[in-house]
């Protein structure tokens, strides 16, 4: 169990011995739920909404260096608990200078809105590919639009024209993306805070997952994940999460949300409206048939480049934060994941 998630103030953790001790609350049928979890199998803990953790579990996961990350009950990023691992200063400085320097600054995110394009067009190829609609004209047109966009943001001179691409691709990606999407649970159009329908519910709660991962693989970098070069600074925004989110929206989060869809993993029933908002969001009975399907999409290894190594995910992140280092250090053009 590398992630635990604990979801709900229905919900207890306390620390027993070497192990989280886990109590599961049904009021409606008067009933308790008992699970324990060994300390040694976690890497990570998610805290949704409001669960009840005791104070000396918090402390045992610190002494044991496992990151917790903490979430709203709809998936909105709050804050994490990490390790004391901000020893490095010197690097923050190198990275305050970067963020400074209008040419550095430019080139990283010239290189983040690169792999996001190239990726967007190639999960339109292969979803395209799996249903024998390569040849459709809106698919090439939308492909071959994509690669135009990505040209020219490698030529573009301000983060204003690179941030202008990008916006013209996403449009063009979501136009297109939409026709994979089931009919009992369409997409017309991104909308987000709240999103208005369960697949933008199911996109944006995939997005705010993998954001907490980014930022806490960032601050165990020792950077500071609110100094980014693409997202503009700005108060309570972790704009380095942001930029390292976007060449993964598509290849992670939307085709993982396409798969939960399409499989019929989730369906209208996992997810209400909520009436505070107007939004819709996915029911805490569905996040556990959600998480158990993240894990193995985190977890799952694949090769990164033909004939190169395997990778998970979790290992694509670490290796663009590591991008974001050298480049910071040693002043070379960074990487970012290029979906194989």
């Amino acid at each position: 169990m590398p992630t635990l998630y604990i979801n709900g103030r229905d919900v207890e953790a306390r620390l027993d011995d070497r192990r989280v001790s886990l109590a599961h609350f049904d009021y409606s049928k008067d009933d308790i739920k008992l699970s324990t979890v060994p300390i040694f199998d976690i890497e990570r803990v998610v805290l949704i909404g409001y669960p009840k953790v005791s104070m000396q579990l918090l402390h045992h996961f610190i002494y044991q260096k496992i990151p917790v990350y903490f979430l709203s009950p709809h998936g909105r990023w709050v804050s994490s608990m990490l390790p004391n691992v901000d020893g490095n200063a010197l690097r923050r400085l190198h990275q305050y200078d970067a963020a400074r320097d209008r040419d550095m600054s430019l080139m990283a995110a010239k290189q983040v809105i690169f792999a996001k394009i190239r990726n967007m067009r190639r999960v339109l190829q292969r979803l395209a590919a799996n249903r024998s609609q390569s040849y459709e004209d809106e698919q090439r047109d939308a492909c071959n639009s994509l690669q135009d966009l990505a040209i020219k943001v490698k030529d573009a001179d301000s983060p204003d024209s690179v941030r202008g691409y990008e916006g013209m691709a996403t449009a063009i990606y979501f136009r297109r993306l939409a026709v994979f999407f089931p009919p009992e649970l369409p997409f017309v159009s991104r909308n987000r805070r709240p999103p208005r329908d369960a697949a933008n519910a199911i996109l944006s709660w995939t997005y705010s997952i993998v954001l907490a991962e980014i930022e806490a693989e960032i601050r165990c970098a020792a950077l500071d994940p609110c100094i980014g070069f693409l997202h503009e600074i700005s108060h309570g925004r972790p704009s380095l999460a942001l930029d390292l989110l976007e060449p993964l929206r598509a290849p992670l989060a939307d085709l993982l949300a396409l798969n939960l869809i399409n499989h019929k993993l989730l369906r209208q029933e996992h997810f209400e409206n909520n009436p505070e908002d107007g939004g819709v969001y996915l029911k805490n009975t569905s996040l556990k048939l959600f998480f158990s399907e993240y894990e193995q999409y985190m977890e799952r290894f694949f090769a990164a480049t033909k004939g190169g190594s395997r990778v998970t995910f979790r290992r694509v992140i670490k290796n663009m934060v590591n991008a974001v280092c050298n480049m910071i250090e040693t002043k070379q053009e960074p990487q970012f994941f290029l979906m194989p």
